[in-house]
């Protein structure tokens, strides 16, 4: 099973991610905990990119995250799938296409870009107001300020339809309660 958490930055994501991990493994499961951007060179360079220590259009930033996804899917994510383990990832597609098409890039070459991606058995949107988010997040990345996330969250929600949605705003235990009630049956 492939499961995606997706959501503005301070969304509870990583939060969530180790804790339903560690759920899955308390019920015999072999999970493999992984996110994007990764630790690979291009991820690397993607974190100088969100760090704000190189510059690149929202295009070429779009193109770096999907380049970064097929090498994820090719050394992480395919593997950990094919030797039975549930791979549980921080961000995925949905990333590249709700932060970029903030930025202005049309959202439907976003999606074309990213068609070769697997599709993940079940994506959570950890949907919470841009305001909280922003006053949860302490990378002091280029996106983290309130406006700019208003401007993804609003992309998220026009996405809705294929993610599952959990309110992160609620305290962690019931948010986590929501997304163990959505993945139980998938078991």
């Amino acid at each position: 099973m492939f499961v995606v958490l997706e959501g503005v930055d301070g969304c509870g994501k990583t939060t969530q991610a180790v804790r339903i991990a560690d759920w899955l493994r308390g019920q015999g499961k072999v999970v493999f905990l992984t996110a994007e951007p990764t630790a690979g060179k291009i991820g690397v360079f993607l974190r100088q990119i969100l760090a704000g220590k190189e510059h690149v259009d929202p295009k070429t930033l779009a193109l770096l995250f999907t380049a970064d996804r097929a090498e994820h899917l090719r050394t992480e994510v395919e593997p950990a799938l094919a030797a039975g383990k549930i791979v549980v990832s921080e961000r995925y597609y949905y990333s590249t296409i709700a932060y970029q098409a903030a930025q202005g890039v049309d959202r439907q070459w976003l999606i074309s870009l990213n068609s070769f991606a697997r599709k993940p058995d079940v994506t959570l949107l950890l949907d919470v107001d841009p305001r909280l988010g922003a006053s949860r997040s302490s990378r002091a990345e280029i996106f983290e300020n309130e406006g700019f996330l208003g401007k993804v969250r609003a992309e998220y929600l026009a996405l809705r339809g294929q993610m599952t949605v959990i309110d992160a705003s609620a305290p962690v235990d019931v948010a986590f309660s929501q997304i163990r009630s959505r993945l139980a049956p998938l078991l």
